[in-house]
């Protein structure tokens, strides 16, 4: 049975071990800590990596930590705890900054990382990203009680994203 909270230990376990420098859970597992939960398949994690001595961004040091663990990877997933995890290595300063920003909050006594409502929103909102089910998100999310309107405003002028 796949178990949540034994993921988010793992990416603890992963930023302690060094394999990644800081992490963020975005995308819509993210949502369930600022709205009102949606079915999603795989849980979305930013990271950032400690310096490569290539240009090139590889995960393959993600993949060596969690293979050692014995979990096995499935596409471009990782099957931790039984649950799909995706990294994402951070693309642009405001992925970035989201990963940066991030609030630490609890899951059933794990702490998590989580981007924050506002930066999920703008993230939404990115031309490579605004598909019809992100705009609903993004929708949904600044309707919430969790969005600080003035701050969203600020990052959204900031990054040049059309609400």
């Amino acid at each position: 049975m796949a178990s949540f909270a034994g993921a988010l230990r793992a990416l603890n376990e992963l930023k302690a071990s060094g394999v990644v420098d800081e992490y963020a859970v975005a995308g819509a597992m993210a949502l369930v800590f600022w709205t009102e939960p949606i079915p999603t398949f795989d849980l979305d994690v930013l990271v950032f990596l400690p310096e490569q001595p290539s240009p090139i961004v590889s995960l393959e040091p993600i993949y060596r930590w969690t293979s050692a663990r014995g979990y096995a990877s499935q596409s471009e997933h990782v099957l931790i705890e039984g649950v799909p995890v995706q990294f994402l290595p951070a693309h642009n300063a405001l992925a970035d900054e989201a990963i940066e920003t991030a609030a630490t909050l609890d899951y059933e006594g794990v702490p998590v990382r989580v981007v924050r409502a506002e930066y999920l929103v703008a993230l939404y909102l990115e031309p490579g990203a605004r598909t019809l089910k992100r705009r609903e998100r993004a929708a949904a999310l600044k309707e919430s009680t969790s969005i600080d309107p003035t701050l969203l405003a600020e990052i959204l002028g900031r990054f040049h994203l059309e609400p």
